[in-house]
Formats: C-alpha cells, sequence, structure tokens
C-alpha cells in the first residue's frame, strides 16, 4: 500500500473527511504551528543573534518542506507515474520550491535582487501559501489513499510544515517596523503571483486537459463542487475566483486595520 498510486489501488481503502486520522493531523498542526511561532518569537537575545537564529531556524525548516516535497515527486517517478498531470505546479506544490526560495534568499544584500526576490516570496508565502496550505489540510484531495501511503504522509507533512513556516512569517510581519507599507507591498506582489499564475494555469490546463490551480473544475474534495454542480463551470469559476478575490480582500483588510493601529500604538499617526 505504501507505493501504490492511484491507478493501482483496491477499492475501499480511502478514508472519509473528518475521520479521527484526519482530526488528528490537523490538531497536530495547528498545535505545532502554535509552538513554532512562540518558539521563533523568543529566538535570540539581541537584533543581529534574533537575526541569525530566526534565518537558521527558516532554512531548516525550508530543507524539510523541500524533503518532503523531493519525496511525493521522487517516488512518484521511481514507481513511474510521474507524468503531466502530477508535475509540482499546484499552489502549495510550489510552496514546495518557494518557501526553501524564500529562506535561502533571507538576509540578501539591501537592495539586491535576492532581497527583492524575497519580499515577493514572502507575499506569495503569505498568501495562498499558508490559506492554501490550511485549505489542503482541511478538505485534502488525498483522502482517498491509505494513511500510510507515501502520498499521504507526504501531503500531510508538506502541508503541515508549510504551516508552520507560515506561523514564523506571521511572527516576522507583526514585528515589522513599517507594518502598513509592507502591506501594501504585499498585496501588489499577492495579487501579481495569483493573476498570472491564475492565466498561465488556465491556458495550461486547456492545452494540456491537466487541471493545475483547479482552474477547470474542483478538486475531488472541493467545497465549489456544489456550484460546479448547480452551475456548470461557469458559475464554479465564478465562485471559486470570487472566493479567492473575497478571502484576499479579508486577509489584507485585517492586516491592514492591524497595522494602521500598530502605527498609531507607536505614536506614528497624527490621528493617535
Amino acid at each position: 500500500m505504501f507505493w501504490l498510486h492511484e491507478e493501482n489501488l483496491p477499492a475501499g481503502v480511502g478514508n472519509d473527511p473528518f475521520c479521527p486520522m484526519h482530526l488528528i493531523y490537523l490538531a497536530v498542526f495547528f498545535l505545532g504551528s502554535v509552538l513554532y511561532a512562540v518558539f521563533y518569537k523568543k529566538l535570540g537575545a539581541g537584533r543581529a543573534e534574533k537575526d541569525t537564529a530566526r534565518l537558521r531556524a527558516d532554512r531548516i525548516l525550508g530543507f524539510f518542506i523541500f524533503f518532503f516535497g523531493l519525496c511525493e515527486y521522487g517516488i512518484t517517478a521511481i514507481v513511474g507515474w510521474f507524468t503531466k498531470y502530477t508535475l509540482p505546479l499546484h499552489v502549495c506544490s510550489l510552496m514546495y520550491i518557494l518557501v526553501p526560495l524564500h529562506a535561502l534568499t533571507g538576509g540578501a544584500k539591501p537592495g539586491s535582487f535576492g532581497e527583492k526576490l524575497h519580499a515577493f516570496l514572502g507575499a506569495a508565502v503569505f498568501h495562498p501559501g499558508i490559506l492554501g496550505a490550511w485549505a489542503a489540510l482541511i478538505f485534502p484531495d488525498w483522502l482517498y489513499y491509505p494513511f500510510w501511503n507515501y502520498l499521504s504522509i507526504s501531503g500531510f507533512m508538506g502541508h503541515g510544515l508549510i504551516s508552520l513556516y507560515g506561523a514564523a512569517l506571521l511572527i516576522t510581519i507583526s514585528e515589522a517596523r513599517e507594518p502598513v507599507k509592507l502591506a501594501l507591498r504585499d498585496l501588489k506582489n499577492s495579487v501579481l503571483f495569483l493573476s498570472a499564475g491564475a492565466v498561465l494555469m488556465y491556458f495550461f490546463d486547456r492545452a494540456t486537459g491537466t487541471d493545475y490551480w483547479f482552474m477547470l473544475s474542483p478538486s475531488i474534495s472541493s467545497p465549489f463542487l456544489g456550484a460546479y454542480e448547480k452551475g456548470g463551470y461557469g458559475g464554479y469559476l465564478f465562485a471559486f475566483l470570487g472566493t479567492v478575490a473575497a478571502v484576499t480582500a479579508l486577509v489584507y483588510g485585517i492586516r491592514l486595520i492591524l497595522a494602521l493601529q500598530h502605527r498609531r500604538a507607536a505614536g506614528h499617526d497624527p490621528a493617535g
């Protein structure tokens, strides 16, 4: 069972959403994210020591995220099922590469390409990376695999570790010296990443018959299945993209409100 791909799975070996083991995974990664955020916040004593310790922690966690992504796609290639349908092109699959790259570009020289890339990747990891990882954990599309299958293990572990990295990123954002400026910059980069990715994946999916970023149809565990069944493709796409836009507005609306409150509390707002 460990090595089997979906084409070779016997009937009846899958699991139901929110079954006991699924709930255990969710609880472990939620608690783990909270504890890792506390650990990350306390890292280092002075400013320089804190930056060095956090950079080391980011790179170690980034390595493990890359490792589980490598296991997932490497084993898929070894067992002969690496095809155009299993490329690492979904948002969370891209995070297996983008998160480690974000960690590696941390501490880049101010004004350098590395620093600009780090800033752009930070926005992509914050949103949609963190939300995408948690959406995948809550609505995993690999539950038809037994929990001891390599795709199930790497899926839960990869997405779970991304959630831990996201918790650390939230701590960094909360300590930003110019939170409003950072939030606006991240919003611009997030919208650019999402828009460019959605357009590229739409045409790629149409050309190849794949469904990366779910631009042609929802996954088997998607909450948008009802919209697809009732409204067809048009209804699904409207609901899907509309929800993505609404969630983006909500996430950054909350972040900007908190940033403005932080600025007032720090005495930088004339109205304060």
